[in-house]
C-alpha cells in the first residue's frame, strides 16, 4: 500500500520512486505464513493462524488474512514491532493437529535498505519471508477409502499423554507414516508404502510404532483456559535470502524432527495393519 510523499510510517520505510512518482511505503511484508495440509501438500484450509502476546502463551491476535493462500503480518501502522513472534496454527474443526512456531524476523532496516541511495542492506525476496509448515491429520480428518492406517490414544500409566508423536516403521526399518497427536493424546496414523517387503503387497503386514511425548518435568501446566499452552514451541531459522530450498522445506517444517524436550518411548509397539483401511482406535503405551 502506498500513499502521496511524506505521509509514511516510520517502521515501513522511506518514499520510493515509482512510474507515478515519488510515493511512501506504509508497509512492508514481515512475514507470510502458508500452512500445508501434510497428507496432500496443499494449502490447508480453514486453519487459524495467530500471534501470541509476549510472553509466550499470551493472548492470540489473528494475522491478516490473505485468502486460501495463509496469512500475513506486516511493518507498519498498526503491524509487528517485535524481532521474534510466536505464532500458533489449529484448526477448529480439528481436522489437522495444531503447532507453534517462534519465527525471527527480518528487520524493517533489513528490508528497506535496498531502497536507500545508495543501497544499504540487499534485497529481500517474498520468499525470505515465507513460513510454510505442514499440519498433519487430526481426528476429524476426511479419511477416504483405501488409506492405511489406525486410529490410536497414547497413553502412559492409563492416562492420555498430550501432544505425543508417532513414527511407523515398516519392514526393515523403513519409515512409513508419521503422526502428531492432540491434547488427549488421539493420533490418527496414515502410512505411506509397506516399508522393506517384496511386491505384490500383502493384504496385511505389521509396522513398529514408536512414540514420543514431552518431558513431563520440562513442560508448562495445563491451562484450562488455553488448551494448546502446554503445546511445544518449535524454533525455526531465519531464512537465508535468496532462500534455499531447504529454507522453505525440511524434517522441522515437515513435522518429521521431534522438538527439543521430547523423549522417546523406551521400546516400540508391533501392530498389524489391513491394506486399505483404517482400524478402530487403540491404546498405545508410551513408557
Amino acid at each position: 500500500m502506498t500513499a502521496p510523499a511524506g505521509s509514511g510510517d516510520l517502521g515501513a520505510g522511506p518514499p520510493i520512486t515509482v512510474d507515478a512518482g515519488p510515493v511512501d511505503v506504509t508497509h512492508r511484508l514481515a512475514l507470510a505464513v502458508r500452512p500445508l495440509d501434510a497428507r496432500t501438500a496443499a494449502p490447508a484450509p480453514g486453519v487459524r493462524v495467530g500471534r501470541e502476546a509476549p510472553p509466550p502463551g499470551g493472548p492470540v491476535r489473528p494475522l491478516e488474512s490473505h485468502g486460501a493462500t495463509g496469512a500475513v503480518l506486516r511493518y507498519g501502522p498498526g503491524g509487528v514491532r517485535a524481532r521474534t513472534v510466536v505464532l500458533r496454527l489449529d484448526d477448529p474443526a480439528r481436522r489437522l493437529v495444531p503447532r507453534r512456531f517462534r519465527v525471527p524476523l527480518w528487520t524493517p532496516a533489513e528490508l528497506t535498505g535496498a531502497d536507500d541511495r545508495p543501497p544499504t542492506a540487499g534485497y529481500v525476496p517474498a520468499a525470505s519471508r515465507l513460513l510454510r509448515p505442514w499440519l498433519l491429520p487430526g481426528v476429524a480428518y476426511p479419511v477416504t477409502n483405501g488409506l492405511t492406517g489406525l486410529r490410536l490414544r497414547v497413553t502412559h500409566r492409563g492416562r492420555p499423554v498430550r501432544w505425543p508423536r508417532v513414527t511407523a516403521f515398516g519392514s526393515g526399518g523403513v519409515p512409513v507414516g508419521w503422526a502428531h497427536g492432540d491434547e488427549h493424546g488421539q493420533v490418527l496414523l496414515l502410512v505411506d508404502g509397506i516399508g522393506g517387503l517384496p511386491h505384490p503387497a500383502p493384504s496385511a503386514f505389521d509396522v513398529a510404532l514408536r512414540t514420543a511425548a514431552p518431558d513431563q518435568g520440562q513442560v508448562p501446566p495445563v491451562d484450562p483456559l488455553d488448551p494448546l499452552a502446554d503445546l511445544v514451541v518449535e524454533d525455526v531459522p531465519r531464512s537465508q535470502a535468496p532462500p534455499v530450498p531447504a529454507d522453505l522445506d525440511n524434517p522441522l517444517l515437515r513435522g518429521t524432527a521431534l522438538p527439543p524436550g521430547y523423549r522417546t518411548g523406551a521400546g516400540d509397539v508391533v501392530r498389524r495393519l489391513t491394506v486399505g483401511r483404517v482400524l478402530p482406535e487403540t491404546e498405545l503405551p508410551h513408557t
